[in-house]
């Protein structure tokens, strides 16, 4: 289990941000792309009782995670925090994302080679 500070940060913002927007970011499942500039909005609102700081700490962890990057690749429908249409995935986001994936990919199997190496 990871237990550094920006975890930490990152699993109570999720909670926060979960019940505050749950179409944005559902418990389970799929992560919708989110809209360009939902910080902007999450900040503004405020409800959720969390710092601009902590909102970025957690969007830098949740939009690096695999499976928000895979819908991003998949150039779908960008969401809103109330789940509604906000546009659509650039095309260059999408070919940065499957780019960032597939460097994923690669260095999970060179790392698979080597254990099986013995090294």
């Amino acid at each position: 289990m990871r237990t550094s500070s920006r975890f930490r940060i990152y699993r109570d913002a999720r909670k926060r941000l979960g019940t505050a927007y749950p179409l944005a970011f559902p418990p389970k499942g799929k992560r919708p792309p989110l809209k360009v500039g939902v910080i902007r909005e999450i900040a503004g609102d405020g409800s959720h009782g969390l710092t601009v700081r902590k909102v970025r700490v957690f969007l830098s962890i949740w939009t690096r995670s695999s499976a928000y990057l895979e819908a991003v690749a998949r150039e779908g429908t960008r969401r809103g925090l109330d789940g509604s249409p906000a546009g659509t995935v650039d095309p260059a986001h999408a070919a940065d994302a499957a780019r960032v994936l597939a460097e994923r990919r690669g260095r999970k199997a060179a790392g698979a080679m080597d254990s099986r190496r013995g090294r």
